[in-house]
């Protein structure tokens, strides 16, 4: 049974919302006199005269991307599970962190705000380089998983992915060097980020999503999905329906809840 189109909403949030982000920044650059992404950083555009279109920009991109994560680590189970929490972990801290970069500076407070506004421009910059590594290692792995039935992304998505942590270490080191060079590299970065959220929410509105039960079941409701699952697959059993896809299905499920319980025992 595909899943229904309100059970993804939270794709379509990371996807507009990481859209809009982009159109608005890109705009408030054109639109800012003298801007030049060659030898100015993305963050100067909060000072220039469309620094309302970048402050929107980032509060959309930030605020509408954290169910998206949340909705992709959910979908990326089995895998590797201490990656997939770390990367949930700092995927949700960095996007807010995004958002508060959308603050317009106060001039009465200007040293404090530029303490503040730096801080959240290096997670956001780091975060989101070392967020989207992490979760390219998953769908690197996942057809190497036996359990994992989510979205498969191909190859070339992944390393497109780990291309962001490579571009993320030369923009620090061409920082620590001040080289003139530092504002162009930080803006392929910002594109590079935009871009893997984009083509990775796309792969996900297209993927057909199937309903399984239990998939979702929290660790300490293993022995209630397993006895669920056993008593399905008896049903099924029952009906002479030992051949179809989701009899198998289940059996996977059976096998891994078993070897999960046994762990614990």
């Amino acid at each position: 049974m595909v899943k229904r189109t309100e059970d993804r909403m939270e794709v379509l949030f990371g996807f507009f919302g990481t859209l809009v982000s982009f159109i608005l920044l890109i705009a408030a650059a054109f639109l800012s006199p003298g801007y030049n992404p060659l030898i100015n950083a993305v963050s100067s555009l909060g000072k220039e005269e469309a620094k309302t279109l970048f402050s929107i920009s980032f509060v959309v991109g930030g605020s509408l991307s954290i169910p998206f994560f949340i909705f992709l680590e959910r979908e990326l189970i089995n895998i590797k599970e201490s990656i997939r929490r770390l990367a949930t972990g700092v995927s949700i801290f960095t996007c807010v962190c995004i958002a508060l970069v959308g603050i317009i500076p106060d001039e009465t407070y200007w040293d404090i705000f530029q303490l503040f506004h730096g801080f959240v421009a290096v997670v956001s910059f780091a975060g989101s380089s070392i967020y989207i590594v992490l979760y390219s290692i998953l769908m690197y792995n996942g057809p190497k998983s036996k359990m994992y039935k989510g979205p498969t992304f191909k190859k070339y998505h992944a390393y497109f992915g780990f291309s962001n942590g490579v571009v993320l270490i030369i923009l620090i080191i061409m920082f620590l060097i001040n080289t003139p060079f530092t504002p162009f590299i930080e803006w392929i970065l910002t594109i590079l980020m935009y871009s893997w959220i984009l083509i990775t929410a796309l792969q996900l509105i297209s993927y057909k999503f199937f309903n399984i039960p239990g998939v979702y079941y929290r660790r300490t409701q293993y022995p209630e999905a397993l006895k669920l699952f056993e008593d399905a697959l008896q049903i099924l059993n029952n009906l002479d329906l030992s051949d179809e896809p989701i009899t198998q299905t289940l059996n996977e499920n059976i096998e891994f809840l078993k070897k999960q319980l046994e762990k614990e025992n």
